[in-house]
């Protein structure tokens, strides 16, 4: 799921490689028909319980293969840090209802969900440091 303003994607000439589809996503059914979708920080600004219910709805609107990225800045499982993911987690208790998760919490998810195989990938990017990925079996 990644935000672009479709005067963006028409500018770059790419209205026949990207779709954009407006709406709510959690009231509304997510689109079918699509074999990836990306929460790129996203999950921390929301609380577990609206997290696992994105979760859900990406499996339900998923084909079978289809895969999810969980895109973040990712807590270690004690939550002591990393720094950056540890300090945006307290930012994000302040300012919104959620927080930096850890992959286990993510991963735990994913499976609650009916997701396989999931794994978690480490990078260094401005605003994330890893992604979990799974797969709808």
């Amino acid at each position: 799921m990644i935000y672009i303003p479709a005067d963006k994607i028409a500018a770059a000439e790419l209205r026949d490689r990207i779709a954009v589809h407006g709406g709510d996503f959690f009231a509304d059914a997510l689109p079918p028909g699509h074999d990836v979708h990306v929460y790129s920080m996203i999950m921390h600004d929301w609380n577990q319980e609206h997290d696992r219910l994105l979760l859900r709805k990406s499996f339900d609107a998923l084909p079978n293969s289809g895969m999810i990225i969980i895109s973040e800045l990712l807590v270690d499982d004690d939550k002591s840090g990393p720094a950056a993911a540890a300090l945006m987690s307290l930012n994000m208790l302040i300012e919104t209802e959620g927080r930096n998760y850890t992959a286990s919490e993510y991963t735990a998810w994913l499976k609650d969900a009916g997701f396989v195989e999931p794994r978690t990938v480490r990078f260094e990017a401005p605003g994330a440091n890893g992604a979990v990925i799974a797969r709808k079996p």
